[in-house]
């Protein structure tokens, strides 16, 4: 197998390492005269033996005789015509043709992997492997994974895929070698086709059949937060969540950062908007909680957004940081789940594919006021089983609050209660610090007066 590092390639089997052919005066003559190096219907000249000694055996007695073959002294014309074939073989170079583009060949580097043996043409192939190693080293034409899809009664349907391309065929200095030794200035040569780990053998290995649970979400296209959904879709697409095991979308991910590939957009923090590297993730996290909750699994972990959007579905939907609060269900079947993600400019699909076992759907649903200002809501999801059609009962919930308010009616801002003895204010009165005997408008001297001191 040819390697793309550190390896060189082998040549091929019609040349092997070093690719010789018998080239006549007559014939070199000829390729000087009409342009064309013409040598494969060539027949092979004398030339120079190798002397030969043998020796004979008898039952009387042993004798020993060296015979020298004879030999052909080429003239000094022969050789020069030989030696001008070779340089006007060499002379315009070679183009290298691929499906990646075009390389050319100088005219030296072609004179370097040509000699000649008396009057046999010599094309050294690991010289011709060694320049294409290095031309074509960063040579990668992208294929493409399988893609998955659900037929209307949900079986899972699989596309092609098509393979990366890379240098180099096992052929392809051999190639070159031999449109060269034929007189031709260029050749197409063939990528090496390496096979993407996400192909249709590797969705059969999961056993996943059918599409378990399913949903989408919309956003307005073109603001940065959907730069931050796209990523991450793509860094869960193609998951699998072995039975019994979790997923967990913070450790799945990791930190959002700028080299991660997220930008900045409006994020919740102290249950006001702020503007935070990889804001809008938030509603990947919701489209993967509801998908979960109809796939019927556990949720080991999750929280709702302080603030209610009219995006999500009310009360069933989740928020996600880093470092807390986490997304994270438990696949409670016996097959592998593959989380499948897909995106549009306006819209987000999370799927989850594995063998039908339990499904979810929500069967109720009720609020009740938490504290002056907050709201929770609960959410009842039945879910069948089945192979026994049994049914079971748990529940989801979700806590909002209005924007910048906790659920006593205080600021759930810190920055805005923080005491500043130079505002010209004193503190909002709904601040959590608020104190009355202790504010003051210039000084944090204890004083129950709300007059300027010196």
């Amino acid at each position: 197998m040819i390697r793309r590092q550190g390896q060189r390639w082998a040549s091929s089997p019609g040349f092997g390492r070093r690719t010789g052919f018998f080239v006549g005066a007559t014939a070199l003559a000829m390729a000087l005269a009409g342009g064309l190096f013409l040598l494969r219907n060539e027949p092979a000249p004398e030339i120079l033996s190798v002397p030969a000694t043998t020796t004979t055996t008898s039952t009387s007695t042993t004798t020993t005789t060296t015979t020298v073959a004879p030999t052909t002294t080429l003239s000094a014309l022969e050789i020069q015509k030989a030696q001008e074939g070779l340089a006007a073989l060499a002379a315009n170079g070679f183009l290298v043709l691929s499906e990646a583009g075009a390389q050319m060949v100088s005219a030296e580097e072609v004179r370097s992997w040509l000699s000649l043996d008396g009057l046999v043409l010599q094309v050294d192939v690991s010289l011709v492997s060694a320049f294409l190693e290095q031309s074509f080293a960063d040579v990668f034409v992208t294929g493409n994974d399988v893609w998955l899809s659900a037929t209307e009664d949900g079986s899972l349907e699989t596309s092609l895929s098509k393979p990366d391309q890379v240098c180099c065929h096992p052929d392809m200095a051999g190639q070159v070698a031999g449109r060269l030794l034929d007189g031709l200035s260029y050749g197409t040569v063939d990528l090496r086709q390496e096979d993407r780990h996400y192909s249709p053998e590797w969705v059969a290995q999961t056993g996943s059949t059918h599409l378990i649970g399913e949903f989408t979400t919309y956003y307005p296209a073109g603001r940065p937060r959907v730069t931050n959904i796209h990523r991450i879709a793509e860094l869960t697409r193609y998951t699998v969540v072995e039975p019994g095991d979790s997923f967990s979308l913070n450790d799945h991910v990791g930190r959002r950062t700028i080299e991660n590939g997220f930008v900045a957009d409006g994020s919740i923090v102290y249950g006001v908007m702020v503007q935070a590297v990889g804001g809008g993730i938030s509603q990947f996290a919701t489209t993967m909680f509801n998908a979960a909750f109809f796939a019927g699994l556990e949720f080991e972990s999750y929280q709702s957004h302080s603030i209610y959007f009219r995006r999500y579905p009310y009360g069933r939907e989740a928020t996600i940081s880093w470092g807390w609060p986490d997304l994270k269900f438990k696949n409670i079947t016996p097959y592998p789940v593959i989380i499948w993600t897909s995106v549009t400019p306006d819209s987000v699909t999370v799927q989850l594919y594995s063998q039908p076992w339990v499904t979810g759907q929500q069967t109720a649903q009720w609020s009740t006021s938490v504290g002056v200002e907050c709201t929770k809501v609960t959410t009842e999801r039945s879910r069948t089983w089945q192979e026994t059609g049994a049914i079971t009962i748990d529940h989801v919930t979700a806590k909002y609050r209005p924007e910048g308010l906790n659920c006593d009616g205080t600021l759930s801002d810190p920055e805005a209660c923080l005491f500043d003895p130079e505002a010209p204010v004193e503190l909002d009165p709904r601040c959590p610090n608020y104190d009355l005997s202790t504010t003051t408008t210039t000084t944090t001297t204890t004083t129950t007066t709300t007059t300027t001191t010196t």
